[in-house]
């Protein structure tokens, strides 16, 4: 029978905090790469960044044989592509799925039916980027 090994709880903690830490990391991440996202073209260039990027750090973390670490490059990967998505504010791929069947994020779901939307949704997105004023479709004037 297994007894009770300090050590190994110790090093399990450390690598559930190195998880957190690539969760944190990550929300950055996404974070900054979602601001020059305008399009869907750009959106999917930046999910492939942060994919390649993540497996390469990935395998040369394994590569030294630092098992501990594994989890930043992990957790980096999953929160940067969820803070990506909900950045965007644009349900794309494998999202549009997921916020369809759970019902979560309709804002999300309804910027990108229409063309009309997902037009508007990128002149604002390119408006937040440039720093200028979001264009108004609303006009309102004292007469």
């Amino acid at each position: 029978m297994p007894t009770f090994n300090f050590a190994s709880f110790g090093v399990a903690l450390i690598a559930v905090l190195m998880l957190l830490f690539g969760m944190v990391l990550g929300t950055k991440i996404g974070s900054e790469l979602a601001k020059n996202c305008i399009n869907h073209k750009d959106y999917w260039i930046a999910h492939l960044k942060i994919l390649v990027i993540g497996v390469v750090i990935s395998a040369f973390v394994c590569w030294l044989n630092l098992i501990v670490l594994a989890g930043i490059p992990i957790g980096a990967m999953a929160s940067a592509i969820t803070v990506l998505k909900m950045d965007f504010g644009e349900s794309v791929g494998a999202w549009k799925f997921h916020d369809k069947f759970f019902r979560v994020n309709k804002d999300h779901v309804q910027r990108g039916k229409t063309k009309q939307s997902r037009r508007r949704a990128e002149e604002v997105r390119r408006s937040l980027r440039d720093n200028t004023d979001v264009p108004e479709y609303i006009s309102v004037s004292d007469k």
